[in-house]
């Protein structure tokens, strides 16, 4: 017989409590010869096997629980199944994208010489009109012109695109005999002009301007001489000067088809004074315009072969309301002057391309 102590697990041979532990043992029987621990398991039964343990809920549980899981994979594998991986989504655009550029102003620069003349495309930019349409706008510089001249119009001005076609369409103008694009001088810059188009995309499309010439007002080729000899006031006052029996001159305006109509020229009135002269010349008579025509009408007043000063108008314009000119410029005192005057439209070939 052999004692074992519960609380220590431990085998206490000959002695009734637990040395230890003071813990009473417990009897155990050692009938086994030899110090071979005995073999507890029950021997094999010859009957069929009994039937293997019922697994513990627990466990019935999770592999329940991974099966239904594979099978859902499964479906939904099937389900979103494609014949290839798409290609990767573009990336959406943000709300804050920046605008793109030369969209609506643009630096252009592009210049053509030929000729003695020289004409440089110098801007771009887009506005909308209170018609809410969105029209170009482009700004010219020409060199060459002969002193005094303004310029009317652009003869053959063609706005492109990249492909070729109309990127804005211009208005043509009858001017005197010439046709063209009508210009506006830009104030405060000589020699610069702007055209406005009709409706505009972006101007980065803008690629090419053609041009097959420069519209000016013919030169002052008719003169009436003014007699100013004598005193000239030195205060504001101001001497008036008798024009004289040849005091107006007559305008041809054969060229633009009216017949029965004459429009005559005419200093009205002419004033002196110590460092300055004023002549108005009137054209209220006769001719009153034609719609959609214009009759660009130059002068200037010379002192013998001196310009003193230049103006041009045009006839017919109902923004300018033209009834005649007004001459007034700084000079010495001369014995006579000289007003020059010129009607009608020239033209200054100018065939070429203007790109980047």
């Amino acid at each position: 017989m052999r004692a074992w102590c519960p609380r220590c697990d431990a085998v206490r041979p000959g002695a009734t409590a637990c040395p230890e532990c003071a813990t009473p043992l417990a009897v155990l029987d050692d009938s086994a010869a030899g110090d071979r621990q005995p073999d507890l398991r029950p021997p094999p039964s010859e009957g069929p096997a009994p039937p293997p343990a019922a697994p513990s809920r627990p466990r019935v549980a999770v592999a329940a629980a991974a099966l239904v899981l594979a099978g859902l994979a499964f479906v939904a594998g099937r389900s979103v199944a494609r014949p290839a991986a798409p290609a990767a989504a573009a990336p959406v655009p943000s709300s804050t994208t920046v605008p793109e550029p030369e969209a609506d102003r643009r630096e252009l620069g592009w210049s053509a010489r030929a000729g003695g003349l020289s004409v440089t495309a110098v801007e771009a930019a887009r506005l909308a009109t209170e018609e809410r349409d969105t029209v170009a706008e482009v700004i010219f510089r020409i060199q060459g012109v002969p002193a005094g001249q303004r310029v009317l119009a652009l003869r053959g001005l063609r706005l492109l695109d990249s492909g070729g076609g109309v990127f804005a369409s211009v208005e043509d103008r009858q001017v005197g005999r010439e046709g063209g694009a009508p210009v506006e001088p830009v104030d405060g810059a000589p020699g610069t002009y702007r055209v406005v188009t009709g409706p505009a995309p972006r101007l980065s499309s803008l690629a090419r301007i053609d041009l097959a010439g420069v519209v000016i007002i013919r030169p002052p080729d008719q003169t009436i001489s003014l007699d100013t000899s004598g005193p000239w006031p030195a205060g504001p006052r101001m001497r008036a000067i008798d024009p004289g029996r040849h005091d107006a001159v007559k305008v041809d305006l054969g060229f633009i088809q009216v017949q029965g109509v004459d429009l005559r020229l005419q200093v009205a009135s002419a004033f002196v004074r110590d460092g300055q002269a004023l002549v108005v010349i009137d054209a209220s008579s006769g001719f009153r315009g034609v719609p959609g025509e214009l009759l660009p009408l130059g002068a200037e007043l010379r002192a013998g072969d001196r310009v003193l000063c230049t103006r041009t108008s045009l006839l017919g314009d109902v923004s300018e309301a033209v009834q005649g000119i007004v001459l007034s410029c700084p000079t010495r005192q001369v014995p006579r002057l000289t007003v020059a005057l010129g009607f009608g439209a020239t033209i200054l070939p100018f065939d070429v391309r203007l790109t980047p």
